[in-house]
């Protein structure tokens, strides 16, 4: 089966802290997955540096699709702790989305991309709607080639979202249009947040006859987590 992605969009809102946000994605949300789990692989989490909401994502790198009906993680969910479960519904927006990789414009030597080694610290991502005579991997084909043009550029992937659900105090009573993301979902890494700044990458996400950018967003990398997968454990 195809390399797995989970996408977490999150926005904490007026009833839950930073602080109390921060201990609980740090401390058990995470941990539970990347001390435990072996199917993920990595896991990193960025804040907005475009001032734009929702203000934090979560990215992991998965194993198999497959892991996204498993039992070992679907009971992660299933049996949450009492604090997770209290602190969920209180949030404004949880946004998770999970995914399968399409392409991979593949590994560079200056980042070890979400790994916690020498991570990636800038990242923008979007959406990409395709039109009736267009295919994804035109896109990409045609982003690849361009984007090694691009000056701080290190690496891009896009993904097919096979699976999304939006919750909230934001979302809650609101319609089934709120539940509609982008097929697709783009992941461009950086080595510095000024690269993606200049006109040659623009040219390339912008817009164009067959292919609409969407939810285009600029995130600063807060943290890479350590894990089993990687088989660097914290003590």
């Amino acid at each position: 089966m195809p390399l797995g992605f989970l996408v977490v969009f999150s926005e904490t809102g007026s009833q839950v802290t930073l602080e109390e946000f921060q201990d609980w994605y740090n401390n058990e949300h995470v941990p539970l997955r990347m001390n435990y789990l072996k199917s993920f692989l990595t896991g990193a989490r960025f804040s907005a540096a475009d001032s734009l909401k929702p203000t934090w994502l979560a990215l992991y790198d998965i194993n198999d699709i497959s892991t996204f009906h498993h039992e070992s993680y679907t009971r992660l969910r299933a049996n949450r702790s009492h604090r997770e479960a209290a602190l969920v519904v209180r949030l404004e927006v949880l946004d998770r989305r999970t995914c399968e990789v399409l392409s991979d414009s593949g590994m560079s030597p200056v980042s070890s991309s979400l790994a916690s080694s020498n991570p990636t610290t800038y990242i923008v991502t979007h959406g990409i709607n395709v039109g009736p005579d267009g295919s994804i991997d035109d896109w990409t084909k045609d982003a690849f080639e361009k984007l090694r043009n691009v000056k701080g550029w290190v690496r891009t992937r896009s993904f097919k979202c096979i699976d999304n659900l939006k919750t909230g105090t934001s979302v809650a009573g609101n319609g089934p249009e709120e539940q509609i993301v982008s097929k697709y979902f783009i992941l461009h890494e950086f080595e510095n947040p000024s690269a993606p700044d200049s006109p040659e990458f623009n040219s390339i996400v912008a817009s164009r006859e067959r292919f609409d950018t969407v939810e285009r967003r600029s995130w600063n990398l807060y943290r890479a987590y350590p894990g089993i997968a990687q088989g660097n454990m914290p003590e």
